[in-house]
């Protein structure tokens, strides 16, 4: 019978593989050692999760407006049309009437007009405070939304065209301010040192609702036509509706 012997050597090659493996060395000793490596699908999972994590507010206001009426996309120039007309429209009713409450006469208010009515072209639109609930020009309330404003800003008042109410609030207090749900009304002397002299008047008009991420892109969201909601988004941004 062939004598069959296998050396201490060759029989420890053969069973290499079963050896313990020897862990790498750690940078930091004291940092806690995660066995688990990481899955493509835990790193699919962050990413969503950090997606999703932009504009929260205004995807849980689009998934609530569905129940009140129909959602569409807009272009830019069509935002900027569409909001300018909504301000408009409330300069015209809401803004002349608070001021005619504070007694600005007809030659204040026509001065004002005159000055409005150039900008109608070209609005200034921009993101203001966070959205309150008593501001909202929604079916619907979302928290973490900002007020899309409509801006008439550094309009005057000629002397005597203020009326009493003004030129009193301005030489007791410096500034008055008045507002109704939509609008912010803003009064200050031209000259700091002197009361009797042209106001400058700031207006801000809510005309839509608002998110911003991180990139400063923007989603804006208001009311088009009754029970129709429109959808303006900087490029790269993909909201479903």
């Amino acid at each position: 019978m062939a004598d069959l012997r296998v050396t201490d050597t060759q029989g420890y090659l053969l069973y290499r593989e079963v050896e313990p493996v020897q862990p790498y060395p750690r940078i930091d000793p004291q940092q806690p050692y995660d066995e688990k490596p990481r899955t493509q699908d835990q790193a699919r999972e962050k990413k969503d999760t950090h997606l999703r994590r932009r504009f929260v507010a205004m995807r849980h206001l689009i998934d609530r407006l569905k129940e009140f009426g129909q959602l569409e996309r807009i272009n830019y120039s069509t935002l900027v049309n569409n909001l300018g007309n909504i301000g408009v429209a409330h300069a015209d009713k809401e803004l002349f009437e608070l001021l005619q409450a504070h007694q600005v006469p007809d030659s204040g208010l026509n001065h004002l007009a005159a000055q409005i009515r150039p900008l109608i072209v070209a609005p200034d639109i921009g993101f203001g405070p966070p959205l309150e609930v008593e501001q909202n020009v929604l079916p619907y309330f979302s928290r973490g939304l900002s007020a899309v404003q409509l801006r008439y800003l550094h309009l005057e008042l000629l002397p005597g065209q203020e009326g009493p109410v003004l030129v009193d609030a301005i030489a007791r207090d410096g500034s008055f301010r008045c507002a109704t749900r939509r609008l912010r009304v803003e009064f200050h002397p031209q000259v700091k040192t002197q009361y009797d002299c042209a106001l400058v008047i700031d207006i801000r008009i809510i005309v839509a609702v608002g998110e911003m991420d991180e990139d400063k892109r923007r989603a804006i969201l208001f009311e088009r036509f009754p029970g129709v909601f429109a959808l303006y988004t900087d490029k790269q941004i993909s909201l479903s509706i």
